[in-house]
Formats: structure tokens, C-alpha cells, sequence
């Protein structure tokens, strides 16, 4: 049986975006390959009819997709070197259109900014765009015109000018004076009409299924991005704009509709902070009615770094909205009745991604059983998805896929759910050395779902122990809360793991422990080697050392840093260091390597700055791994090269102490 390899991710095909034609008779869907020459992903465009799939194109890079009609897809893309050119320098963005029946493709629009398009409502196209005021001139002025403002733009280029917060966002890049933008686009006259004010930021979206009302959440920029939103509601018939509900209280998860009826998922965050779970409301009168007591995870929050592209995670009919929820460690499909009722549908043992319904059948993308992610039908009567795409029956063919064992410390208040990977050709009789592997978030999990990097490190003898302590997602709000708890009752789950672990598994050599994690998970590295010396090696990436610093560099700091410290750095100025791993860097004798990207706005590469100045002088064996041009997501959506020489070096370094 061979290894699994750093290298096998070449290999691996990453799909998404599976959706349907208006009638739900046809379906397409996204396939994302590695070109790792070219240090690059590049997507192919697939046809589905719940039986077969069939290629239609490979794109030159990353591109989406919306069906324009039963029989029409629209795409964007760049054919030829002069629209490529168009693209990139005169920012036009340009659609062809593909028709299923005779298969030919089509100039379908050229618009003058870069746009998406989100819904066609008869001769009518939604589009959003995140522009700043003066980029809303890139489809007002006339040819001349903006010659000149496309020139401002890029002399714009070599500064920001910053009055609000936000100033950036990780993977996005500066975002000061940005807007998220809705538009119609009337396809007969060719003219474009902006529904929301320059300054308004629109955040949730949804058309009514007639087609005749877009309803959708956001709110005025002040200067400080605001948590909660208001809604409102546009009449294609009317052309009239409506306010729904205008106060400050609640964040918005879902914007749906039940016929008349206008449903929000909604919390006011008061008590678990921004982290709270949502309930269902019935928006009416311009007040919030209980529609559905929920409280529980919405979405899919189960970790994986084999996952690429975007998922449809919901059903709305009629009568009912299915979504994906996580509960405990597993996809749960979720349903909400019309009258106000939550049942669970359909439970997989592993990740559910996107989901669909095609010629009366539920079809969803789905990572199961250690398994790369494909197509599977759903059945609600079964608990066996049928597998109907074999896009990965190579990747991983004759390799050693260790499959999780379930591993479980009981307490009087709460259990630790956790598992173990089991190295490659695992003899008893020997003595193996382990890694803790430790989830971001907090608020995500780890499940049954295949990680790469755990895989890698298995095939190289290592047992890897992975757990989802107090502060993970799917067990409900106050199971997630660790606000102003960082690196105490989560400290003690994890370091209560690793001692149940070493009792059951004697082949684990104790002395032989190493530990690595990112964003929340570096964090709790950082905090793991200034408690305690029992690891070997360690391994900190993307993390939080420093929340004084963090609370005003990080794009969410200004509010994440306060709700999930307890505390200001102005007024707990103590309070926030003494939560930070920084204050405690005299302790650490670990060595460790620290890997951090330069554009990563979630977690500042300032904070690992600090750290390894602080170990360097101390004489502390530590080395700094600094991606140039990579962001938070380096280790999910990284460029190949980049994802490549992160798993190698923290393979070397655990390796050169092992």
C-alpha cells in the first residue's frame, strides 16, 4: 500500500457550485484542478442529470456560473487575449453565454465594471458589485471620460485613503469606501439601474419566486461597520423601495420567504456575543416575531483543508426550507416548516456541501467515509448516500487513508469528543511519536472528513489526535462560549484529550509529542508551549499572540477581540495581555516554527513578528516561515506552491525532532 504525499494534492479535484435550471430538470457544476506550473487553480464547467456528468470546458483560471434559463448558462470569462486585456486593465467584465441544446457559446454582455451577476428576473438581471463611490463613474461616464477615471484609479493604486473601519478584509484586500452594490440590468434598453444609495452596504439577498420582489439586509457606513442590519424590500412591479425593519438589534444568518411571508434567521447576540446561534422570525409590521426556536449551528462549519469553491447549502419551497446544519461532529440536514417547525431530514456521517433538488430527488456534494468530496444522491429514507461522480476514484487509489477512531472524556458537565489517526503500517509492539492537531474558529469542528495534512502525516508515522474542545461548533451555544475563557477550560480539554489518548494508546511514546494549529489553533498552540514543556516541537500558524495588537490590526478585531476577550484594550488593558501568549513568551523552551502570510488580515503577520523576536533574543529554537502574497486561507486556498512548502516544512520540522 503506498504513502499518502504532500504531493498527492496535485491530484485531487475539488468540486462545487452545484445548482439547478429554474425547472430543476438540469444541473451544472464546478471542478476545480491544481496546475502546479502554472501555480494555479483552474475550474471546468460540468452538466449533471442526477445519472451522468459531462465536461463542457476548462476555463484558464477560477470562473462561476448562473443559469439564465432552462436552456442557457452564463459565465464569465476572458475568450481571447484582448478581452483578457479588457479585463485586467480596463476593468470590463464580460459573459458568454452556453447553450445546452446546441452547445455553442456566445458573447452575452459587457458590462463596464467589475460585476456579478446574481439572478435573472425576466429581461432583467440582478448584479452586485463592490465599488466605492468614484468606481460607480466606470458605467456613468461616457468613453472619454472614463479613460480618465480608469487612470485615477491606477494612479490610486500606490495608497489608500482610510476614514472607517474595516479598512481591509482578508482574502479581499483594502475594502475602505467599498459598498457591496445591488443593480438591474434591463437586457432590452442595455440601461442600469443602482437600487441602493453609494453609501448603503448590502449584505443579505433574496428574490421572491415570482420573481417580482428582491428582498435584502445592510446598512449605512458610518465609519464603523456595524454587526446588525436593517431590511428592505424592492418592487419590480412598483419600482418602489420599502423598509421592512430599521432597528439596531439583531444579525441577520438567512433572509427567506414562505409565500407572503418573510422569515429572517436572526440574533441579537446578547447572550453568547457574536458567536450566538440563530432563531427563526417572522418579519412583520416592521417588528420581529418568534417564527421557530432554533439556537442551534446553521451551515457547515466541519474543517477540511480539501475543499475549494462556493456551496449551495439550502432548499426553499413553498412549504419547507431544508439547510445543512452541524451538529455535534456531522452534517445534519435541517427543515423548517411553512408553520414554523424545525425536524431533522437527513443525518450524514461526515460533511454535507452543497446541496440540491433535481427531477424530484435531493443530489448533494459530500466528503463521506474518508473520502475525497463528490456527488451523491440523497435519499431522506436512507442513511447511505448513493456515490454518482468518480472524480477522485485516483487520487487516493492504493494509498493508506487511516480512518478516525473515536476517542471520548466524560465529564460531569460535558464531554470531549476527539479522534486518532493510526499511522501507516501501525505495530503495536513499537513506540510512535503523535501530533495534536487543533481546530480554528473557535466555533468550528473536526469531523469524519478527510484532511490532507493529517493524512500526510499518518503515512509518515505519526499518530495525529484531533478534538473538538469547549468553544467548538454543533453542541449548542453554551458548550461554544469561551469568551474571556481563552486558553483555560479549553486548555484543560485539549490537555485532558492528549492524557486520555496516551492511556488508551500505549504504542504512543510520550516523550515524542508535537503540536500545531491555525488562526484559533495557533493561538492555542502559543498558549499550550507557555503552560507546559510536554511537547517536543511545535508548529504556530496564522495565530493570535497579542490581542492589544490584534483588537486594531485585525479586520474583525475592533469587535471580535472585545466580545471574545471580555474585555477593551484600553480599558482591560491588563485583562487582554494577560490572555495573550505574548506575555507568557519567557516560558517557552518548545522549539517552534512559525508560519504566517503577509496578507493575512484575519490574524496580522505582526502578531508572529512579535513572537519570534521575543524567542530569537531569548536563544529559543524557533524559525519563520513568511508567505509572500498569501492570505489566512494559506492552507485551504493557498497557491499550490505556496500550500506545497507550508505541509513540508511543518513535516521537516517535526520530522528533525522526532
Amino acid at each position: 500500500m503506498d504513502n499518502i504525499k504532500n504531493e498527492h494534492l496535485v491530484s485531487f479535484k475539488f468540486i462545487s457550485s452545484l445548482k439547478t435550471n429554474p425547472s430543476q430538470n438540469h444541473a451544472a457544476y464546478l471542478v476545480t484542478e491544481t496546475d502546479m506550473k502554472e501555480n494555479l487553480y483552474k475550474d471546468s464547467l460540468f452538466l449533471f442529470d442526477g445519472v451522468k456528468s459531462k465536461r463542457i470546458k476548462q476555463f484558464k483560471k477560477r470562473t462561476s456560473f448562473i443559469f439564465e434559463s432552462d436552456v442557457t448558462l452564463l459565465v464569465p470569462f476572458a475568450k481571447t487575449k484582448e478581452e483578457e486585456k479588457l479585463v485586467k486593465d480596463d476593468l470590463i467584465t464580460i459573459y458568454y453565454r452556453y447553450h445546452l441544446i446546441d452547445q455553442s457559446w456566445q458573447k452575452a454582455y459587457e458590462f463596464k465594471f467589475p460585476v456579478t451577476i446574481i439572478d435573472v428576473l425576466g429581461d432583467l438581471l440582478l448584479l452586485k458589485a463592490s465599488l466605492s463611490k468614484h468606481q460607480h463613474q466606470l458605467y456613468l461616464a461616457d468613453d472619454e471620460k472614463r479613460k480618465e477615471i480608469l487612470k485615477q484609479l491606477k494612479d490610486e493604486k500606490l495608497y489608500e485613503e482610510i476614514e472607517e473601519i474595516p479598512f481591509y478584509s482578508n482574502q479581499i484586500g483594502f475594502v475602505a469606501n467599498q459598498r457591496t452594490q445591488l443593480f438591474l440590468y434591463d437586457t432590452k434598453t442595455l440601461q442600469i439601474k443602482s437600487l441602493v444609495d453609494s453609501n448603503f452596504d448590502v449584505r443579505q439577498i433574496r428574490v421572491s419566486k415570482d420573481k417580482q420582489m428582491i428582498y435584502y439586509s445592510g446598512q449605512e457606513m458610518k465609519g464603523i461597520r456595524s454587526l446588525t442590519t436593517h431590511i428592505f424590500s424592492y418592487s419590480l412591479k412598483t419600482k418602489q423601495t420599502t423598509i421592512l425593519y430599521h432597528e439596531d438589534q439583531y444579525s441577520f444568518a438567512k433572509l427567506l420567504t414562505f409565500g407572503s411571508k418573510i422569515i429572517v434567521a436572526a440574533s441579537n447576540m446578547k447572550a453568547y456575543g457574536i458567536n450566538q446561534n440563530h432563531d427563526f422570525y417572522e418579519l412583520k409590521d416592521r417588528k420581529l416575531i418568534p417564527f421557530a426556536a432554533y439556537g442551534q449551528s446553521i451551515g457547515n462549519s466541519i474543517g477540511s483543508d480539501v475543499r475549494l469553491g462556493e456551496q449551495v447549502t439550502e432548499i426553499l419551497t413553498d412549504d419547507y426550507y431544508d439547510f445543512i446544519a452541524t451538529v455535534n461532529d456531522h452534517s445534519e440536514l435541517m427543515r423548517l416548516s411553512k408553520t414554523g417547525e424545525i425536524s431533522p431530514v437527513f443525518t450524514l456521517n461526515g460533511s454535507l456541501e452543497g446541496i440540491i433538488g433535481l427531477n424530484n430527488q435531493r443530489y448533494g456534494i459530500a466528503f463521506l467515509e474518508q473520502k475525497l468530496a463528490e456527488i451523491y444522491e440523497i435519499s431522506y429514507d436512507s442513511i447511505r448516500p448513493k456515490i454518482l461522480t468518480h472524480h477522485n476514484r485516483l487520487a487516493l487509489k492504493n494509498c493508506y487513508v487511516a480512518k478516525p477512531k473515536s476517542f471520548v472524556v466524560k465529564h460531569p458537565s460535558h464531554d470531549v469528543h476527539g479522534f486518532v489517526l493510526y499511522p501507516k503500517d501501525y505495530d503495536p509492539q513499537k513506540a510512535y511519536p503523535a501530533i495534536l492537531d487543533i481546530h480554528g474558529g473557535p466555533k468550528t469542528v473536526y469531523g469524519y472528513t478527510y484532511y490532507h495534512e493529517m493524512q500526510v502525516w499518518a503515512n509518515e508515522g505519526y499518530f495525529v489526535m484531533f478534538a473538538n474542545p469547549r468553544g467548538s461548533d454543533g453542541k449548542g451555544d453554551e458548550f461554544a462560549d469561551i469568551r474571556g475563557k481563552y486558553g483555560t477550560i479549553d486548555y484543560d480539554d485539549l490537555m485532558d484529550f492528549v492524557a486520555l489518548v496516551l492511556k488508551k494508546v500505549k504504542a504512543i511514546d510520550a516523550k515524542r509529542l508535537f503540536v500545531t494549529g491555525g488562526s484559533y489553533g495557533g493561538f492555542m498552540t502559543n498558549w499550550i508551549i507557555t503552560h507546559t514543556d510536554m511537547f517536543k516541537a511545535a508548529c504556530t500558524q496564522r495565530s493570535i499572540t497579542n490581542w492589544l495588537s490584534f483588537h486594531s490590526t485585525s479586520d474583525i478585531g475592533f469587535y471580535f477581540s472585545k466580545d471574545q476577550t471580555a474585555g477593551h484594550p484600553l480599558r482591560d488593558t491588563e485583562k487582554l495581555w494577560n490572555a495573550s501568549p505574548l506575555k507568557y513568551a519567557d516560558a517557552i523552551k518548545t522549539p517552534l516554527l512559525i508560519i504566517h502570510s503577509d496578507q493575512d488580515y484575519r490574524c496580522p503577520v505582526e502578531q508572529a513578528m512579535q513572537l519570534f523576536t521575543l524567542l530569537k533574543e531569548k536563544g529559543v529554537d524557533t524559525r519563520f516561515v513568511w508567505f509572500k502574497g498569501e492570505n489566512h486561507e494559506l492552507s485551504r486556498s493557498g497557491l499550490p506552491q505556496a500550500r506545497q512548502k507550508r505541509l513540508n516544512e511543518i513535516l521537516d520540522w517535526f520530522n528533525h525532532y522526532r
